[in-house]
């Protein structure tokens, strides 16, 4: 096996772990969400009382660390196509 092959391989196996990544950052999306607009239902008209302010930056946390993965992956697959 050539060392291309091996990098090649290598490359396939990180893209697969980004697109894993991917699908549990948005599972975790997801969880948040429902967390929130549960918690949000406890006090309707005052949700500000009950949705803990860090939910709200564990979600945008979320959005950049998908966004950095889109990212990479596309900077990944681009290398890869110039191999």
């Amino acid at each position: 096996m050539s060392a291309l092959h091996e990098l090649l391989q290598a490359l396939h196996g990180v893209e697969e772990h980004m697109t894993r990544a991917r699908g549990e950052l948005a599972t975790s999306r997801s969880a948040l969400v429902e967390a929130q607009a549960a918690l949000a239902s406890l006090d309707p008209h005052h949700p500000e009382t009950v949705v803990p302010p860090g939910l709200f930056r564990a979600d945008d946390q979320i959005t950049r660390a998908i966004d950095l993965l889109d990212r990479s992956g596309a900077l990944l697959g681009d290398f890869a196509g110039r191999l």
